[in-house]
């Protein structure tokens, strides 16, 4: 008999051993967690695997709430910061020729800035952990349309989070998750990349304002404030802090109609942008002469006989959202009162590299006033964080030998996937064309732990992409355009 409660208590106790509890940090998520691992028919099924070291024949995997994280992926794809031999030379080859990419944009769950601001930040985590269990598992859905699942994406062996407001909110619960799974694969973000760019351009005895122009929630997350603050330590030089969150912009790129839609000429209901009664990013008549809206083909919405006399005036444009927060932006530079004029501007933001020649052409107009000229340097560099992300990340690959082996162009076999809508889950709620959810629904309608796949990955394709982003890819970014085009269906 004592044999028997030995052996049961060996069983009850057994499974408790092996059963890896689930980290503190992941605790909230506990039963979205335990799903993905233990059920196979969940999209985001992993298993628990134990991977001791990532495999150097997989692909970098590479993930943004939007297509705005293809600034970052070009900036990786065309890098030449060193040689054959890895030191720091460029060669005029390419340094990421032999690796394949997988690239994710959670487009329908975009923008993820909304979420901090209206509360649901753990909804975002768990979007942004699925963003990272799909990069690390085989499956995606065929189409929008199909429910038809494929199992021939490969695997990764680094991932990078390309998408500024994923790296501040979610880029430890990444790596706490890819612990936990024990995958042993590195997670690289973007803000720590872009704080040490800016310091690089200025000098250590200098005094220097540096900007950060990100969306509110990066911006609130405080996450490049912090960490600039902390590499700055020690500097001889004064380096301020201003901060921007470009509200609209981000989405204006993306073609979200709450904040800009050409189908109208007036002023239209549901719009979210800057307004002239909105507290943090309130448009200011008489900063108009240095707006220098453009005011023609309905890029700025007003309900009166001119824009002046207007008491409702809507950003409908990305150009116009572009000037309103560049000037927003050097008010708080100038209301600072130390004099300290602008050098560096971090594009917090991977939808923001698009739209770098208007920041310039508006800080050149700036720099000819009166009114701000004292508080522009003579030259003022934007950083772009991918840059020194495609370092950091040629660095881990060369010191942890997981190049790929010379010789096979691999990046032409690269692949493209974006989120939609799923319409085959019941509960799910779109706006008439079905290709987007209700914006109540996106943000206030799903929980955490719900285990409904709201979104499903697709090919890139011209299904869910609009003509005017890939005019902009193909403009802004050609070689990435060039290899979107080998494998998606444009």
């Amino acid at each position: 008999m004592r044999r028997f409660y030995i052996l049961l208590l060996i069983i009850l106790i057994f499974p408790r051993c092996t059963e890896r509890e689930i980290p503190d940090l992941l605790a909230s998520h506990g039963e979205f967690i335990r799903h993905i691992t233990k059920n196979p028919d969940s999209f985001y099924f992993i298993g628990k695997k134990r991977v001791t070291k990532p495999d150097k024949s997989k692909a970098i995997g590479v993930f943004d709430s939007g297509i705005g994280g293809l600034t970052v992926f070009d900036a990786i794809v065309n890098a030449d910061f060193f040689n054959q031999a890895h030191e720091s030379k460029p060669d005029g080859l390419n340094d990421f020729n032999y690796e394949q990419f997988l690239y994710l944009a959670d487009q329908a769950n975009m923008p993820y800035s909304n979420y901090v601001e209206l509360g649901k930040k753990e909804l975002l985590v768990e979007h942004i952990l699925k963003d990272a269990l799909f990069l690390l598992n085989n499956r995606y859905r065929l189409s929008a349309g199909s429910s038809s699942t494929a199992y021939d994406k490969p695997g990764i062996k680094v991932l990078v989070i390309a998408c500024n407001t994923a790296t501040a909110y979610g880029k430890e619960y990444v790596e706490e998750l890819y612990g936990y799974l024990g995958t042993g694969l590195k997670v690289i973000g973007v803000i720590d990349a872009g704080c040490k760019g800016a310091l690089e351009v200025i000098g250590e005895e200098e005094d220097a304002t540096v900007a950060v122009f990100a969306t509110p929630a990066t911006v609130g997350s405080n996450a490049y404030s912090t960490t600039l603050s902390s590499l700055a330590q020690g500097r001889k030089g004064k380096t301020d802090i201003v901060q921007q969150g470009g509200k609209g912009l981000h989405e204006s790129v993306d073609n979200k109609p709450e904040f800009i839609n050409t189908a109208f000429d007036r002023p239209f209901k549901g719009y979210q942008g800057p307004s002239l009664w909105d507290n943090n990013y309130r448009i200011d008549k008489e900063l108009f002469p240095y707006y220098n809206f453009d005011n023609s083909s309905a890029a700025i919405l007003y309900n009166g006989n001119t824009v002046e006399d207007s008491d409702t005036i809507q950003l409908n444009s990305v150009a116009n959202y572009t000037r309103f927060h560049i000037v927003s932006l050097m008010e708080k530079v100038r209301d600072k009162g130390d004099g300290i004029p602008l050098k560096a501007i971090i594009l917090g933001c991977t939808h923001y590299p698009y739209v770098q020649d208007i920041i310039d052409q508006v800080f050149a107009e700036l720099k000819r006033t009166e009114r701000y000229s004292a508080f522009i340097a003579d030259s003022v560099y934007i950083i772009d964080p991918a840059l020194n992300t495609a370092k950091e990340l040629y660095r881990y690959l060369h010191e942890n030998n997981l190049f790929n082996t010379a010789g096979t162009d691999h990046l032409k076999t690269s692949r493209f996937f974006i989120s939609v809508p799923n319409i085959f889950e019941p509960s799910v709620q779109t706006e008439e064309d079905g290709k987007r959810f209700s914006y109540d629904y996106q943000y206030l309608g799903r929980d955490i732990n719900e285990l409904k796949d709201y979104t499903v990955p697709v090919p890139l394709s011209q299904e869910v992409i609009s003509g005017e982003q890939l005019e902009l890819i193909e403009q802004r970014l050609p070689l990435t355009y060039k290899l979107i085009l080998q494998h998606c269906h444009l």
